[in-house]
């Protein structure tokens, strides 16, 4: 399993648009993605922050995201609301734990 962190830094007043815009990509894109196990996004509006966590099959899949068309699409989208560029880090994951 392999994951990718991507963080985005909204300008002020500009978490919500941010938020739903990533949220409606994750949902999207995870539907039709066979290698994308699994999307987090996740917020913290006071800091402007809303991040993606992807947990991909294998690095090779997670690598593919940059030169995805979709995701070429989606970071256009959401540019203009951004204060800062975007920040893409590819982790290995150690352990997932799932309640029973």
């Amino acid at each position: 399993m392999h994951v990718a962190e991507f963080t985005l830094h909204a300008k002020p007043g500009q978490f919500e648009p941010v938020a739903e815009l990533y949220s409606a990509f994750a949902r999207d894109f995870l539907s039709h993605q066979p290698a994308l196990e699994t999307v987090l996004i996740l917020g913290d509006e006071a800091q402007g922050i809303v991040r993606g966590i992807g947990v991909f099959d294998d690095e090779d899949s997670a690598d593919a995201v940059n030169s995805n068309p979709e995701f070429a699409a989606f970071n256009e989208a959401v540019e203009p609301l951004l204060a800062s560029p975007s920040e893409r880090v590819e982790l290995n994951l150690l352990h997932s734990y799932v309640k029973a």
